[in-house]
């Protein structure tokens, strides 16, 4: 049973999502303004619809007056048509994934059951009328059908044998037509809808030109004597009852369009392409119903025969003769397909998407189609037809329970969310999606939904069983039940979301993005085809492990209680991001109106070459056994033995004379196509499962798609080229390097037309691939990064797997032990890594997932913190210097291939624990700050990646590790007084936001015990205190590139006033810090439990202020201490007052506060905040200053002492430098004094 149900399954299923009820990728936006002229026309012009007027014309209403009601009721349908369509028409998305929107996950279930439910009732009906046309095609062949094939049904079904044979041929005929999925219909559309208007058309005019001069019949009257406006049953009332009837014999077709709008290549197309079609053509061909109706009347005895089936057999049985029976046959010919082509367009599409949602991880479309068709027999359609006005009736009142969910869904979009949509959440099945609600129910819409639904509840059942009398009020309420509905239960939604707004739905949409903003990032996000998807997981999550992954990212800011997630910029840095300079109007008209892409293709030849990857090496070749080669060179074999695994020339193939030229084309066209099949399915084994704990989680092995237009394989097709996600990290054996403006080839060129490198061995070298397509504009211009094959000499693989293999020697059997300390002390205060990708690699493939260089920094970090844990009696075989010497080794010969790992090392290795030999900052802090940086922008992470095609996960991590790097540089550069290597004109990477540090961090079960309990989930103070980090560094960035530059811009220099109001408004993000600080990140949290983590947050702080002060006060002269208008003296007193509170924070903390990870860079802040007191000391003029700055120093310095005397050598080594630097003075204080040097030297 497993393995049926494993069968069953589909291969990009989940529980809540597939590739059939995803938002659509831009492959499958096919539908234009003739697709849904088309989509209406089928739907429309179909008996169903020519049956309208046998609805009311026998209640009384002459046919002018059943005309006005069928018109009206068409405007009024086509407005609720198009309300309905906005979603899908901008987001892609079908009626049952926009219904968890209004009910909740699980509450859309309800709505969903309704419409499959009725596209069961519909299909069998409309399936049995299209037996009726195969009924007369057969009759036509053969008037006597009746007697050769016996009836043998009784009579009390309403059928007879030759009947139920017509309705299996149309079961039968339609189901290889179920096979074509929407978005590939047009054709079918084309031809069902010009025989339909043929039909339709000759059909009228056959009916006026052949009436004879009797005329129209009866059915185009008088009508019947009714009042004229009293009570139910007046003309009034029957024509606003024709109204209702009208908009409730398509409130179906209502309720689902978003599922056929979402296919629009354009919004317009589903507006206007539904706002002229839908109404032309159901007017047309319910007016059509009456004018044929009335017209054929007489001839068949006075009778009106509204069914075309039975008109089309009456006149048969009429006139038997060849022309008659030709022209029957004919038309029952064209009524079969346009039955057809409505049944299918209309109810087993609309059934199998709603089946789709329904069960996603077993049942697509078509699967979905398939169980419509063979489920709708059990509704007895033959009973259902014995009155069609009473089905149409009945179908029409059904309108009751449909309109209040339609307006529910009106009034969601445009006033309850205000056309905002997190289209990652409607995928969700957990709380932490906003359309969760309440244990995946919104309350506020059954509530609604029974508003719009009860009053008229007495009248629909008086309309099904005329033997119940209720109130003429109750029935006048039924006759206006599609208004009443629609408009209560719309106008109840949007109150109960006023009055009982949900806090994550509200703060989503009341959030700065516009809706038209956040439609451009779905697109983004999702124009690309499914990779797969978790079982039991939300869209935007990723699992490797036997199951598919999806990616679908998170794009959108999430509030948060303890945190602002706005996507503005810090203050005092101007916006370098294109996506803020250019209009996302005009961004959008440019991606709109960029020509298309060619491709060069090459079908030449059938020889296909294998890639390196797959070639055997010599070895194996000669030994003429199988090269096992798990991911790229070297094999199992070579590896084991410690052999060099190369494949030499003598082993490609060899080529004729004379075709050298077509052989090679064909060759390299082959091997292209294999490389491009290689990176499909080139996945990383050691990745993350979905833990996010919001939206996103990540998926470390995504395979690579890659968007270059490279030769096909000489048995591929040409088909046309969709957007495909891309990765740019995980690709086994290449690293992706960035293409800048000045690179090899302009970016614009090769947005039109790029091609892979082949070296002289026919090997491809490096790929060309696109994240972000632009537009024809400076500011959004393509970007491209050159994916080039790793390829390192033979003493380089060694030297790397020697460090590796040594690393991991010297932490065995501790090395899970030093990762659980590195998160548990280093990661809360500087998280650069991804947590639960990290532990899932560690755990399945660390040797060859995780760089040596960056497991030796992880382990190094850690180790010092091995002896703080309680009962440990095992002491570690090694010392830091021997982990981080074997680091650097081989970090120096991975950086020949960085990736985002490589620059973890980097950064990690930043902030090893210094010797205890240092008094001064090692050079080495600023060289290794410029490789990080190097790196860093070597893999383009200078460049925001949010509108790039690549998994959310992987921007976030870009843009965390750029900032990392952005601070890195700013506090690197204040060690030694050097010039930053980052300015505001090299990168234009947004902001990080809550969201982007959420991804990744829950771990789940099966990796729980690499971490402590409380490390194992996401927490919010930890990301709060990375922002903060990076806000401090933002305004430490903008103090050195206002004030500490060797040549500042001719701005600065000429314009004193432009300088001291930049400085001003860093003063002022500054000045009310502690205030606005989150309580998480004060420094009373955490005492008493663990050290406080915050410290090394408080201490960049005042090192920021402290350059703030001496940039304020600057020049700090002889001069300007004697000058009372000097800028020194303006700002002495203040800063004098203000810096006390450092003082007071060095006083209060305990031996416990410094026991924590503690930033490298952190020495060099205290050394700033230090130095700052002998300044302020040594530029004091009034005896009450300098009596106020030496009780400063005496404080610090006894702090420092008290510090020095309790705690660790780890607190002793990050206190050496200030404590020497204080305690110089103080030797030398006295005769400073008393030599009056009190001003420094100019």
């Amino acid at each position: 049973m497993s393995t049926l149900w494993s069968r069953m399954r589909l291969d990009h299923g989940s529980r809540w999502i597939n590739e059939d009820i995803r938002p659509l990728d831009l492959e499958h936006h096919t539908w234009n303004f003739l697709a849904f002229n088309n989509f209406w026309l089928l739907i429309n012009c179909s008996i169903a619809t020519y049956l309208t007027g046998s609805a009311l014309i026998p209640l009384g209403l002459t046919w002018w007056q059943a005309t006005i009601s069928i018109v009206v009721g068409n405007l009024i349908a086509t407005a609720a048509l198009l309300v309905s369509s906005l979603a899908g028409a901008h987001y892609n998305i079908g009626f049952s994934v926009y219904s968890r929107t209004v009910w909740g996950v699980w509450g859309s279930q309800f709505v969903i059951w309704n419409r499959v439910f009725l596209s069961f009732s519909e299909y069998a009906f409309q399936a049995w009328i299209g037996g009726e046309c195969i009924y007369c095609m057969l009759l036509s062949w053969d008037p006597n059908l009746e007697d050769h094939i016996p009836n043998t049904i009784p009579a009390e079904t309403g059928m007879t044998s030759a009947q139920f044979v017509s309705y299996v041929i149309f079961s039968v005929v339609i189901l290889p037509f179920l096979w074509i999925r929407p978005h590939r219909i047009q054709k079918w559309f084309n031809i069902s809808s010009i025989i339909t208007m043929g039909f339709f058309v000759i059909l009228l005019i056959w009916a006026l030109a052949t009436m004879g001069p009797e005329g129209f019949g009866s059915t185009i009257g008088s009508g019947s004597e009714l009042p004229q406006t009293q009570g139910p049953y007046s003309v009034a009332w029957l024509m606003i009852w024709g109204v209702m009837t009208t908009i409730g014999s398509i409130a179906a077709g209502i309720l689902n369009q978003n599922d056929f709008a979402r296919f629009a290549q354009r919004p317009a197309h589903a507006i206007w392409g539904q706002a002229f079609a839908f109404p032309l053509y159901s007017i047309f061909a319910s007016v059509l119903g009456i004018l044929v109706t009335a017209a054929t009347q007489n001839r068949l005895g006075g009778e009106a025969v509204w069914n075309p089936p039975t008109l089309l057999a009456s006149l048969l049985q009429k006139d038997p003769s060849a022309g008659t029976r030709a022209a029957v046959f004919f038309a029952g010919l064209a009524l079969t397909i346009a039955q057809m082509a409505s049944n299918i367009a209309g109810n087993a599409l609309a059934g199998g998407i709603d089946l789709s949602a329904l069960f996603p991880k077993f049942i697509n479309i078509r699967r979905g189609a398939y169980i419509t068709a063979i489920l709708s027999p059990v509704v007895n359609p033959w009973r259902l037809v014995n009155t069609a006005t009473t089905f149409l009736s009945v179908l029409s009142g059904y309108g009751v329970f449909l309109a209040p969910m339609t307006g529910m869904m009106a009034a969601s979009y445009l006033i309850v969310y205000k056309q905002k949509l997190r289209t990652d959440d409607m995928y969700r099945g957990d709380s932490d999606g906003i359309y969760w609600f309440k244990a995946g129910i919104n309350w506020r819409a059954p509530v609604a939904w029974v508003v719009g639904v009860t009053p008229c509840l007495p009248g629909f059942i008086a309309s099904i069983n005329t033997s119940i009398s209720v109130p003429d009020g109750a029935i006048e309420l039924y006759y206006i039940n599609y208004l009443y509905g629609f408009l209560s239960s719309a106008g109840c939604f949007a109150l109960l979301h006023w009055i009982f707004p949900d806090p994550a739905v509200d703060a989503f949409v009341k959030g700065p993005e516009s809706a038209k903003e956040i439609m451009r990032q779905h697109h983004l996000a999702w124009d690309r085809p499914l990779d797969g998807v978790s079982d039991n997981q939300d869209a935007a999550s990723h699992e490797i492990e036997d199951k598919p992954t999806i990616h679908c990212p998170s794009i959108w800011p999430t509030a948060s209680s303890t945190y602002p997630t706005t996507p503005c910029l810090w203050p005092g840095l101007q916006s370098n991001r294109a996506s803020d300079r250019m209009d996302p109007q005009q961004l959008d008209h440019e991606l709109e109106s960029r020509p298309g892409k060619f491709t060069v293709e090459s079908t030449f030849g059938s020889r296909q070459w294998r890639s390196r990857k797959r070639r055997p090496c010599d070895r194996c070749r000669q030994r003429k056994t199988a090269c096992v080669i798990p991911s790229g060179p070297p094999c199992d074999f070579c590896k084991q033995r410690g052999l060099s695994c190369e494949a030499s020339l003598a082993n490609t193939p060899r080529r004729r004379p004379g075709r050298q030229g077509s052989t090679r084309s064909t060759e390299v066209s082959a091997r292209l196509a294999e490389q491009y099949e290689d990176c499909v399915h080139s996945n990383d084994s050691a990745v993350s499962p979905p833990t996010d704990s919001t939206s996103t989680t990540q998926d470390d092995g995504t395979s690579v798609l890659p968007s270059p237009i490279v030769p096909s394989a000489p048995s591929s097709s040409t088909t046309p080229r969709a957007r495909q996600l891309l990765t740019l990290e995980g690709n086994d054996g290449k690293t992706a390097h960035y293409m800048g403006p000045a690179s090899e080839q302009d970016g614009f060129l090769l947005d039109t037309f790029r091609s892979a490198i082949i070296n002289d061995q026919d090997e491809v070298d490096a790929n060309i691939i696109q994240v972000y397509r632009g537009a024809y504009s400076h500011d959004h211009a393509p970007i491209h990064f050159l994916l080039l094959e790793n390829e390192f000499p033979i003493y380089t693989n060694q030297s790397m797997q020697n460090a590796s293999d040594r690393i991991e020697a010297l932490v065995d059997p501790f090395g899970p032990d030093l990762v659980r300390l590195y998160f548990h002390h280093v990661h809360p205060v500087y998280p650069i890594l991804s947590k639960t990708r990290f532990l899932r690699q560690y755990t399945t493939a660390r040797t060859t997932a995780l760089p040596a260089s960056l497991r030796g920094a992880v382990y190094a970090l850690a180790c010092v913190f091995w002896n703080d844990r309680p009962g440990v009696s095992t002491p570690l075989a090694f010392q830091q210097h021997e982990l981080v010497a074997l680091a650097y080794e081989s970090l120096r010969r991975e950086l020949e291939a960085p990736n985002l790992a490589k620059l973890q090392a980097c950064l990690l290795l930043l902030h090893i624990q210094p010797p205890d030999v240092d008094s001064v900052e090692t050079p080495s802090t600023w060289t290794s700050t410029s490789q990080a940086t190097a790196c860093a922008q070597m893999i383009g992470l200078h460049r925001d990646p949010e509108a790039w095609n690549i998994p959310a996960w992987e921007k976030a991590l870009r843009k965390k590790l750029w900032w990392a790097v952005f601070a890195t540089d700013a506090w690197s550069s204040v060690c030694h007084g050097n010039p930053l290597h980052v300015h505001a004109s090299s990168f234009d990477t947004a902001p990080l936001q809550m969201d982007h540090l959420r991804i990744d961090e829950d771990v789940p079960e099966d990796l729980m015990h690499f971490v402590e309990p409380e490390n194992a989930r996401f927490q919010s103070a930890v990301a709060v205190r990375y922002l903060e980090a990076i806000r401090i560094s933002q305004s430490l960035h903008e103090l050195l590139t206002c004030a500490f530059q060797i040549q500042p811009t001719r701005e600065l220099s000429t314009n004193i006033k432009s300088k001291e109001l930049r400085l001003q408004a860093v003063r002022l993000q500054l000045q009310d810090w502690h205030d606005l600080l989150p309580r998480c990140l004060g420094t009373e949290a955490g005492k008493n439990s663990r050290p406080n983590d915050n410290n090394p947050l408080h201490i960049s702080y005042y090192a920021t202020e402290v350059l703030l002060w001496r940039a304020l006060m600057h020049p700090a002269t002889a001069k300007a201490r004697a000058d009372d208008s000097s800028s020194l003296q303006q700002w002495f007193a203040i800063a004098l007052a203000e810096f006390e509170d450092f003082v007071n924070f060095f006083a209060d903390l305990d031996i416990t506060c410094l026991h924590g990870f503690i930033p490298r860079h952190a020495r060099s802040q205290l050394i700033l905040c230090g130095n700052f007191l002998i300044y302020l000391f040594l530029l004091a003029r009034k005896p009450a200053d300098v009596r106020k700055a030496y009780q400063l120093l005496e404080g610090f310095q006894s702090s420092l002492l008290r510090l020095e005397a309790t705690s660790s050598s780890r607190t002793v080594l990050f206190l050496k430098p200030v404590t020497f630097r204080i305690n110089s003075f103080f030797s030398q204080a006295a005769d400073i004094m008393r030599q009056k040097c009190a001003s420094p030297a100019t």
